[in-house]
């Protein structure tokens, strides 16, 4: 079943919608569900809440490989371009859009780790462990699905960084990912589409991103690298991917 409900994020001190994925049984299954928590939760399930009205149909996905998981994702800002501060770990400008941005991914994590976490480990049946603790996202979202591996690797085992923007702050995630001491066994499924331009450029993206793999991989981190010949930039393509990450999660 699909649940929404409102919830406060004490540092931008305003409501935000979660949308959630629970199996239709959970109050009686006797399961602790590991957990997916995800970016741009209204583009996950259901094509009457996504931004451009096509969602991942997640939820979908998950009930044809009869998965036991729960999914809970965060709906964006979507105050005029709020969504790139939010979404942004670091500093940057968007060229496009003529604006500079400050990056509060680090408030909008501590979110996600001290006040989304807890109360979704309260009031549902998870397995609140690492090993079943996972995050994702697609583009400003896989920035910070990588970013937040990177800086909370002892709260998520997994990530999902789907066609990541990492090209305005190239120098900082290299910086990062130099520093960050990474905890325990750390797995990452990364994807591009070959067909993504404009300032979400193919051949630009996975430069960096290959430089980050390298980087990462020399802490340990095990990579599932996936490379889509017909890939753009959209919830559409994104969607064809959830049997494949899907597979990532649950592959011991």
């Amino acid at each position: 079943m699909i649940k929404k409900f409102s919830m406060h994020m004490s540092a931008f001190n305003e409501d935000r919608m979660i949308h959630m994925y629970i199996p239709d049984n959970y109050q009686d299954s006797g399961i602790q569900y590991p957990v997916l928590y995800m970016f741009d939760g209204q583009n996950l399930f259901l094509d009457e809440d996504a931004t451009f009205h096509q969602s991942w149909n997640l939820a979908d996905a998950i009930i044809e490989k009869n998965l036991d998981i729960i999914v809970v994702g965060q709906e964006c800002s979507h105050d005029g371009n709020n969504r790139l501060n939010e979404y942004g770990p670091y500093p940057f400008a968007d060229f496009d859009a003529k604006e500079c941005f400050d990056g509060f991914g680090d408030i909008t994590m501590d979110f996600f780790v001290n006040e989304l976490k807890p109360y979704i480990d309260e009031h549902f049946p998870t397995n609140p462990d690492r090993d079943a603790t996972w995050i994702g996202g697609s583009s400003c979202g896989g920035l910070m699905a990588l970013y937040a591996h990177m800086v909370y690797s002892d709260i998520y085992s997994k990530s999902l960084v789907i066609s990541p923007f990492v090209s305005p702050v190239e120098d900082y995630l290299y910086l990062e990912a130099f520093y960050t001491e990474m905890k325990d066994i750390n797995k990452i499924y990364m994807s591009w589409g070959a067909l993504e331009d404009g300032k979400h450029e193919f051949v630009k993206e996975t430069k960096i991103c290959t430089n980050l793999v390298n980087l990462l991989q020399e802490k340990g981190v095990q990579f599932h690298l996936n490379v889509k010949p017909y890939g753009h930039h959209c919830e559409l393509d994104w969607a064809k991917e959830c049997f494949e990450f899907l597979d990532f999660l649950f592959d011991e």
